[in-house]
């Protein structure tokens, strides 16, 4: 991993939310038996990444850090995407948190402050069927984020903009359109180089469009979940190979990527798309680097 003196990320983790089927024996799904049999790259975590040396991006929990060797000390903040379980794990954030010799930074929208604190007054009884009282110690600060909100972190601005995931499109012509909750992307900019992290999205919104063209991307890490699956636009919350290609194409038109952005695709589903075997030279072709975790680079 490259030194603090430079810019770089490590990608902990680089599955979607069906990561931890291979973890079940007698889960089968599609592409699950090809995938334990090779292991290695082909096995992907919940999405978490690490930028050296003190930001982490979403947790579900802490087994990619010390996988990989990510020393807990170092991360000082915590940026969170959204609030679905593979990306916001409440308890075991909350007990990492607890390990550390000075409170975690806690950077995302209000739903993340919102669960956090109701983790801390509250515990699921599976034998109960129940919510329990608790009451347990915290060691983190909570700092809000909304959409096209610029902050500092040391030497690194973090920008945030809206991504297009959970948001309810409507059904059967009806677009009714309610927010489940907003999830974010975020622009990462350090000495003078910039990182998009844009996973969990589709298309680009237009008001985020908008906010993105003041930035050009030397690295951008895009959603690309489900790879050659088909799937239909107006119902996902992700992007497949060809949903990206146009979404890179419009970045291309808008100036926010040019030839020299190394664009990287990763939060791929583990059962249903193919392994990253067979994969990795499909997007290598589209002009796509095939993240896995433990990858790195610089930016």
């Amino acid at each position: 991993m490259a030194n603090s003196e430079n810019n770089a990320i490590r990608f902990l983790g680089t599955g979607g939310g069906d990561f931890f089927y291979t973890d079940y024996p007698d889960c089968n799904s599609d592409y699950l038996p090809r995938v334990r049999e090779r292991g290695g790259r082909n096995l992907r975590w919940a999405a978490q990444a690490w930028i050296a040396p003190d930001i982490l991006i979403d947790f579900y929990d802490d087994r990619q850090i010390r996988t990989f060797g990510v020393p807990p000390e170092s991360i000082r903040h915590l940026l969170i995407t959204h609030c679905h379980y593979d990306h916001l794990n409440p308890p075991a954030l909350l007990e990492f948190a607890s390990t550390l010799s000075q409170p975690l930074n806690v950077h995302g929208i209000e739903l993340v402050r919102d669960s956090l604190e109701f983790h801390t007054a509250n515990r699921w009884d599976q034998a109960s069927g129940r919510f329990q009282p608790q009451r347990i110690a915290t060691n983190y600060r909570y700092h809000a984020v909304r959409p096209d909100q610029s902050f500092r972190i040391g030497d690194t601005t973090v920008t945030a903009v809206q991504a297009n995931h959970s948001i309810n499109k409507g059904v059967w012509g009806i677009p009714f359109m309610p927010i489940e909750h907003v999830a974010l992307n975020y622009v990462i900019q350090r000495n003078g180089k910039t990182l998009f992290y844009g996973l969990d999205s589709s298309y680009t919104l237009p008001g985020t469009l908008e906010t993105l063209k003041r930035f050009r991307f030397d690295v951008a890490v895009l959603d690309v979940t489900f790879a050659q699956m088909d799937v239909e636009p107006a119902q996902s919350g992700h992007h497949n190979f060809t949903m990206i290609a146009e979404t890179i194409d419009e970045y291309r038109r808008a100036g926010i990527v040019t030839d020299a952005t190394k664009i990287v695709a990763s939060h791929l589903s583990v059962a249903h798309v193919v392994p990253h075997d067979d994969l990795v030279d499909q997007a290598a072709a589209r002009g796509i680097t095939l993240a896995y975790d433990g990858m790195a680079l610089e930016f």
